[in-house]
């Protein structure tokens, strides 16, 4: 039997350089996969992971290794969904190197990418997971692999983005000091959101977090209890905290112990959809998606189950 034709995706960028300055390790690390081919992306290309996958897919590529963050490894993601809306039977694999980091915490691999890698050439198995999907009003969609969120926690996806220097000098204190700029000045955007055939639930939202995997924001344990392969989403609602309190509660949300706190609501399922309450001059609701800003509030998002094959 012929072994699976293979690709690594590299972003040299991703945890201020990390992925960069380990590939030469990590090159060694995966030299039981035999020959293989490695596409990097570029800096100031939009989504460049998303479309090297896509046209790897097309090419005959059958088994994907992303070198990356969890936003290049999002895009990658994406990458594998074709024209009809399917997803390629691909192998995915991941060495993370970003700064979160954080899907690597959800399905139990190193978070060092060195010895993620080793693992995935000499030990990998493979798991078959639940992806999440975004369909927004204009009809186009995003996959992702951990967390959709809107909220607080999209303002501190937005102000990650906007402040790139922070990734790069602050390393994984960026997503502390993003989320001390954006809970300064946040405010609850009054919001409708319903989850499967229950009945709407409409008022003022801090956050929502729509998770697939358990941890986000660089170690926030915000779903602890969502699993990838069960075929539901947990959702995470954060209502009318007042700034004072957010800054409070926010190590409850590291801890994964913010379930107890009055204002937090929790749900399952599979089919969410949440728009904007406040009116026409309501202001724009953001949502990011594995850590990047993808589009904005009216969105539904479903369960793929069982649609990507990973290697864990």
């Amino acid at each position: 039997m012929s072994s699976p034709r293979t690709l690594l995706v590299v972003n040299p960028a991703a945890g201020a350089g990390r992925a960069g300055r380990v590939l030469s390790r990590v090159l060694e690390e995966l030299k039981p996969w035999g020959e293989f081919e490695i596409a990097v992306t570029r800096a100031g290309e939009d989504r460049p992971a998303q479309r090297i996958v896509r046209e790897a897919v097309a090419n005959g590529v059958t088994r994907i290794a992303v070198l990356g963050g969890d936003g290049t490894a999002s895009q990658a993601l994406n990458g594998l969904r074709q024209a009809d809306g399917s997803i390629a039977a691909v192998q995915l694999g991941l060495i993370p190197a970003g700064t979160g980091r954080d899907f690597a915490r959800t399905i139990g691999i190193s978070r060092k990418p060195v010895d993620a890698a080793r693992h995935l050439a000499r030990g990998a198995t493979t798991r078959t997971i639940d992806v999440g999907q975004i369909e927004f009003s204009d009809g186009s969609v995003r996959l992702f692999l951990n967390i959709a969120s809107f909220g607080v926690t999209a303002r501190i996806a937005h102000a990650l983005e906007e402040y790139p220097q922070l990734k790069r000098h602050a390393g994984a204190l960026a997503f502390g000091l993003a989320t001390v700029r954006a809970g300064a000045s946040y405010a609850p955007d009054l919001v409708e959101a319903r989850v499967d055939e229950h009945a709407p639930e409409s008022g003022p939202v801090a956050a929502m977090a729509i998770a697939n995997g358990a941890w986000f924001g660089g170690g926030m344990h915000v779903a602890p209890t969502a699993r990838i392969d069960d075929g539901r989403f947990e959702v995470v609602r954060f209502g009318d905290i007042a700034r004072s309190d957010f800054v409070v509660s926010l190590p409850l949300v590291y801890k994964g112990t913010h379930y107890a706190h009055p204002k937090v609501t929790v749900s399952q399922g599979a089919d969410v959809f949440a728009a904007p309450a406040g009116g026409p001059a309501a202001r724009a609701i953001e949502i990011e998606a594995d850590g990047e800003i993808v589009g904005r509030l009216p969105a539904r998002f479903t369960v793929r189950p069982a649609a990507v094959t990973l290697l864990t």
